[in-house]
């Protein structure tokens, strides 16, 4: 008896050999990562653009609280600008005097008679803008509110770490050419107020100049504005009672009547027009331009 062996084809190995493995793990890394990359610069892109607009959102509020405070000042507030700093940052004082404002902080009415905006080195050389609000007057001495044991009633940090903040000043009345990078840093006339002020400021992170011009309202007596305001009145009275004239009387005429002794009230027509001729008063009745009277 032969018994007879046949040899039964080898099966076909299927895999992934380790060569292939590791191209599809390096070729999934490389995806993984351009994935993340992209992400990540989005992530980064959004959140600059959303610290860009919070930055716009907070100059226009500042620049805009500034033009509103330099065009509410009264006709009698005392404008005075100083330099307190000879070397950078240079750092200033602004000072607004009888310019009444008040508000609550934190729940108690506060009324501040003097307010005061200064900026305060950091320890990243650049300076924070702070506004300061007094209940006193602090320009009529020639120390500082410090110095004179004064604190400020409210505190605002308006702006934090800007790398400068410097005022100019500018009188249109002693103006004789004088280019805008000459422009005084100082004012200190406490009777009178410069036609325009001048802020340069580089925010923070930031490289370029901003400039931002206000104009300074005319300083005048209130008393003085009052009494044209009452004076205009009068004269405004006057006119109107001269032209109006009295009941019955001709504009212009001195008050003298047509027609000989009328009743009062009643008027007289013009003469040409409809109805020219006068009508005689008739007994006790009424006329035209009276009130008839019941008797009871």
């Amino acid at each position: 008896m032969k018994v007879e062996f046949r040899q039964l084809p080898a099966r076909s190995a299927k895999g992934f050999s380790l060569f292939e493995l590791v191209i599809a793990i390096a070729i999934a890394g490389f995806v993984l990562t351009s994935i993340f990359k992209i992400a990540d610069g989005s992530v980064r892109a959004n959140s600059k653009m959303v610290d860009i607009q919070n930055e716009e959102i907070e100059r226009d509020a500042f620049f805009s609280f500034l033009r509103n405070h330099f065009d509410s000042l009264p006709g009698d507030a005392i404008f005075n600008l100083r330099n307190t700093s000879n070397s950078e940052p240079y750092t200033s004082e602004l000072t607004f005097q009888n310019t009444p404002v008040s508000f609550n902080w934190g729940g108690i009415p506060i009324a501040a008679q003097a307010t005061r905006l200064i900026t305060i080195p950091t320890v990243t050389d650049g300076l924070d803008v702070v506004l300061e609000y007094y209940d006193v007057q602090i320009l009529d001495s020639d120390e500082g509110p410090a110095e004179r044991g004064i604190d400020p009633i409210a505190t605002v940090t308006l702006l934090r770490d800007v790398r400068l903040f410097e005022w100019t000043v500018l009188d249109v009345r002693n103006y004789d050419n004088t280019e805008r990078d000459e422009w005084p840093y100082e004012w200190d006339a406490p009777n009178q107020r410069p036609s325009y002020v001048e802020l340069t400021i580089i925010f923070e992170n930031g490289d370029r100049r901003v400039k931002r011009l206000f104009w300074i309202p005319k300083k005048s007596n209130p008393r003085t504005n009052m009494s044209a305001l009452q004076n205009s009145a009068r004269s405004a009275r006057s006119n109107s009672g001269g032209a109006g004239g009295q009941p019955g009387s001709v504009p212009g005429g001195g008050g003298a009547r047509p027609g000989g002794d009328r009743p009062p009230g009643t008027g007289s027509r013009p003469a040409g027009g409809s109805g020219g001729t006068q009508r005689p008063s008739t007994g006790g009745g009424p006329t035209s331009g009276s009130t008839p009277r019941i008797s009871r």
